[in-house]
């Protein structure tokens, strides 16, 4: 059966890859030279960063921060964040995978049990 409690470092050990982007130097990259994007736009997009977890298994979480002030802007502060955001989420899809291992087993035992009790294989093992 799955481990009993999600913990932070039974979360940690199923990540693959920690990926970051700043929105506004990736809008920026894709952008053609007559593009619509102001500086102003530019400019707060930049104050935007994006965090992508990928779980071992392929699945894909993504967290984001956003500074209000550009003054108080700071990459690592928001990478932080936005890591966070994205753990966050996994806490969450993780408490389910265990809840539902849980009902899973417990559903599994019960048929078991009957099935025993009934007695409708006779020299069968399980």
């Amino acid at each position: 059966m799955t481990a009993l409690r999600v913990t932070k470092e039974l979360i940690e050990s199923r990540i693959r890859s920690v990926h970051y982007l700043n929105v506004g130097q990736a809008i920026l990259a894709q952008q053609p030279e007559e593009s619509t994007l102001t500086h102003e736009d530019l400019g707060e997009l930049s104050l935007v960063t994006t965090c992508f977890i990928i779980m071992e298994n392929g699945f894909k979480v993504e967290g984001v921060s956003a500074c209000v002030d550009p003054a108080l802007y700071d990459e690592t502060l928001g990478r932080s964040c936005a890591y966070e955001n994205a753990f966050e989420k996994l806490w969450q899809l993780e408490g389910y995978l265990l809840k539902e291992a849980m009902y899973q087993d417990r559903l599994t035992r019960e048929s078991l049990a009957s099935f025993e009790l009934e007695g409708a294989c006779e020299g069968c093992t399980i």
